[in-house]
């Protein structure tokens, strides 16, 4: 593969993983969301239940809350647990991913590595060249 190839492999490679890693903010992001919606809802209940508690009167709708309240909960839960599968697959498409990327920096790092050994060999040779040349100068002058 051309240089410019492998450079336009690397930069192809470089975004994917910055997309896969973007893809994984979002999803830590809606977690976490999620995880804020569960807690809002506990605090909502808790604040129910108080006012409840506080009337002298039992209220029915409390019941039919005090169910929905569950099934949202049940929801958010499920929802969360969904998110978790997500996080973990995406965890293995970045890994894969960041691999992939490496795999084609190292191929770029070894060519550049081999082009810098070949000129120097090169401007070794030319050294040794000019130094045999200087050399057998001096011997016909001497």
């Amino acid at each position: 593969m051309s240089r410019k190839g492998m450079a336009g492999m690397i930069r192809l490679h470089k975004w994917q993983l910055d997309e896969k890693r973007r893809n994984m903010s979002e999803l830590e992001k809606m977690r976490a969301d999620l995880q804020q919606n569960l807690i809002d809802l506990q605090v909502e209940l808790i604040s129910e239940q108080k006012k409840v508690s506080a009337s002298p009167v039992v209220s029915i709708s409390y019941a039919g809350y005090a169910q929905q309240v569950m099934a949202r909960r049940m929801n958010i839960v499920n929802s969360i647990l969904e998110v978790d599968v997500s996080i973990e697959g995406m965890k293995d498409e970045l890994a894969d991913a960041f691999k992939e990327l490496k795999k084609y920096e190292v191929v770029e790092q070894r060519e550049r590595q081999r082009k810098l050994t070949e000129r120097d060999r090169a401007q070794q040779a030319e050294l040794d060249e000019m130094a045999l040349n200087i050399h057998r100068r001096n011997q016909k002058l001497g």
